[in-house]
């Protein structure tokens, strides 16, 4: 299509064309044309820009038009971008920004809060971290008294500060944070008085005594606290319960999704130190995950009192040779099903007649304690519709458990699923198979490669013994060689079995289409 012609089309078409173009190629768009009719529309259209992949060369080309554009309204950029642009910024009505910080230093982002913190216009600032590991120490550049934004997320990156490197924050309204431990949770209750939402990730506490916090007057703490979410993991359940009892008084809606280090929570106690501190409490949901070996089950019983009849129906899973104790509230919303055994079918109980479904659940971990078979897999499919990602890993032993010595000639899968040709799995494309039992076993991994039809991403050991099978039924089995064909990814578990050890030509030979990785550390 020539420009007269584009030209020539009405106004209600160039939508449908923007559509197809990102935020920064809009920009570009802007700059290359001349018609102000065309201007005007790129202008109204650009509202979200999304500059964090551009290089400096084009900023500083496309940099005026910009904000030239009175309409934008939020901007995601690198932290080394924000200098650039910090005049032309005064002058902007930017009320979102989000802001990429990829070095292991925070000097740069530093510099870039400085900029920004005291703008009134700001409304919402999001950082994410895309290096895991660095510094945390920005903390104290966030949480001043004259930052101006209502809304602060933090994510890719746990915090750490003192009491004394915080100030009251009167604007903010909503944050969520990752943290290690709850001390520093408390700090920020202390300095955020007119916070409404909370979302904490939680880092397991590395330190052995950790810090408490006491609540001499807790009146001032957080009396508008509406919402509060805990994920992640802790040792201290205690410290949780103690959060909700100097700030429970005006919380309407829950959510904890942890995993607990050293305790199982039943229902009396949570009613008694954690609920019931909440009177205006009207939502609640919970994932609760506990990895325990010589611990009594939860009884269902405290689950079952008129209290508990409020909130939606809660979910007992315990599996005694996983050692997993499991307590959530349906709906489940987490994407993800940790830690599951193949004995699984009778270990659920509930506190009222539900009927389970897991459709947000897009990860399924399988601990291999028992031979999968044709219910199993026929519960996952009824279940779990929409799964992306089978894991099957084998289960911790414990110095002293009973199944300690479990026997590695078991086998993975049993005879009417081995056998069976009708059962399929269409909706995973990716199979992590990181247990030891029957790896080398070309049956069974033939079998596999039939029950996941869409498979385009595996991780497993292929050792020779597995290698030679299949080069020995390559020309007599088309099957197994276009269903590897079709891999589009390969992480290679070794076990540290380096006599075995394929080389990269024979790998190649097998998934000639796959990009290869090596795991030298077994199941991570």
């Amino acid at each position: 299509m020539s420009t007269t012609q584009l030209f020539s089309l009405p106004n209600e078409l160039f939508p449908y064309i923007f559509q197809y173009l990102s935020s920064s190629q809009l920009v570009e768009l802007l700059a290359d044309v001349q018609s102000r009719r065309l201007q005007a529309l790129i202008h109204s259209f650009i509202t979200n820009l999304d500059i964090s992949q551009q290089t400096d060369q084009w900023l500083q080309h496309y940099l005026p038009r910009i904000f030239s554009n009175s309409n934008l309204n939020a901007l995601r950029l690198q932290d080394r971008h924000i200098p650039s642009f910090y005049s032309d910024f005064l002058s902007s009505n930017i009320q979102s920004i989000q802001v990429i910080s990829s070095d292991w230093t925070t000097d740069l982002l530093k510099q870039g809060l400085n900029y920004i913190r005291q703008q009134h216009h700001l409304k919402q600032l999001s950082i994410v971290f895309t290096c895991l590991h660095g510094k945390g120490d920005v903390a104290n550049d966030l949480f001043r008294h004259d930052s101006q934004f209502q809304h602060l997320i933090v994510t890719g990156r746990f915090l750490y500060f003192d009491l004394n490197e915080i100030e009251q924050c009167n604007q903010l309204r909503s944050l969520s944070i990752e943290l290690e431990g709850m001390h520093r949770v408390f700090m920020l209750i202390e300095n955020l008085p007119n916070l409404q939402e909370l979302k904490v990730k939680l880092r397991t506490e590395e330190r052995l005594v950790q810090p408490k916090f006491t609540c001499k007057d807790n009146s001032h703490l957080a009396n508008k606290l509406q919402s509060v979410s805990f994920t992640g993991a802790s040792k201290y359940f205690d410290h949780i319960e103690q959060f909700f009892t100097c700030v429970g008084m005006a919380i309407e809606y829950l959510c904890i999704s942890i995993d607990l280090i050293y305790y199982i929570i039943d229902g009396k106690r949570l009613q008694q130190n954690v609920l019931m501190k909440m009177p205006r409490l009207s939502s609640l949901d919970l994932l609760i995950h506990s990895a325990l070996t010589y611990c009594d089950p939860i009884d269902i019983q405290t689950f079952r009192s008129s209290y508990w009849q409020q909130f939606n129906s809660i979910i007992y899973w315990h599996d005694i040779r996983a050692h997993q104790h499991t307590l959530f509230t349906l709906p489940y919303k987490s994407d993800r099903f940790k830690h599951f055994s193949n004995n699984f079918l009778s270990s659920w109980t509930s506190n009222k007649p539900v009927s389970l479904s897991f459709e947000q659940v897009r990860s399924l971990s399988f601990v291999t304690t028992t031979a999968l078979n044709c219910e199993i897999i026929e519960f996952m499919a009824k279940h779990f519709p929409n799964l992306k990602t089978l894991e099957l890993s084998d289960p911790v032993h414990l110095p002293g458990s009973e199944d300690e010595d479990v026997d590695r000639q078991a086998l993975i899968m049993q005879e009417d699923l081995l056998f069976d040709r009708t059962l399929q799995l269409s909706s995973i494309t990716k199979l992590c198979f990181v247990s030891q039992l029957q790896h080398d076993d070309y049956d069974v991994f033939r079998r596999f490669l039939h029950l996941l039809p869409n498979l385009t991403h595996l991780r497993m050991y292929i050792g020779r013994s597995l290698f030679n099978r299949l080069i020995l039924h390559e020309n007599a089995d088309d099957f197994v060689g276009n269903a590897l064909v079709r891999i589009e990814c390969l992480e290679m578990v070794r076990f540290y079995d380096e006599k075995n050890v394929l080389s990269n030509e024979e790998i190649r030979n097998l998934f000639p289409h796959a990009e290869i990785h090596f795991n030298y550390d077994g199941v991570r």
